[in-house]
């Protein structure tokens, strides 16, 4: 008997420890994580979840006019129950949206992830009446629930190249 009562405050601390260690661990892991992927050209850029927990606003990509830019966002749900969002994607500029890329409702089971992928192009830019003076700046806005992320995609021409002069957009009606 007075060697268990002469451990007991060690099993007591131990159990402290490993409640904690148990703790952080659950509160890391559980949660709704995002992961995106731009490709561009031959180099894919990875946009982790841990980069806007760092309450980073934006990423910024580049891109030659005339190439496509691919995107593929995952979703992770890490909880116990099934979670349901829109997502969209846009393309903005000087505050006005220019194009809607994608809008889907997603349902993603109790850990698991969902993907959703599209591409910009610059002939979707052209057909908006949108172009390229040696570079322009786009911004590209996801969003889910009350989430929204921000990727600034640069066109840029090659150098020594006509810039290419955008087609005029008929006004509505006509």
């Amino acid at each position: 008997m007075a060697l268990k009562r002469r451990y007991l405050f060690l099993y007591l601390a131990i159990a402290c420890i490993a409640g904690l260690v148990a703790i952080f661990i659950v509160d890391a892991y559980l949660g709704i994580y995002d992961t995106l992927y731009i490709t561009t050209g031959e180099y894919e850029q990875k946009v982790e979840a841990d980069w806007w927990m760092r309450e980073e606003t934006f990423w910024s990509t580049g891109a030659r006019w005339g190439e496509k830019v691919s995107f593929r966002y995952e979703i992770e749900n890490h909880q116990f129950s099934t979670y349901s969002t829109h997502i969209q994607a846009s393309v903005w500029k000087e505050n006005e949206k220019v194009i809607g890329l994608l809008s889907e409702d997603k349902s993603i089971g109790p850990f698991d992830k969902v993907t959703a992928e599209w591409t910009l192009s610059s002939e979707e830019l052209e057909s908006a009446g949108f172009g390229v003076d040696g570079y322009a700046d786009y911004t590209v806005k996801i969003s889910y629930g009350d989430v929204e992320r921000r990727i600034i995609v640069n066109f840029y021409y090659p150098e020594g190249s006509e810039y290419p002069v955008p087609k005029p957009v008929p006004a509505p009606g006509r």
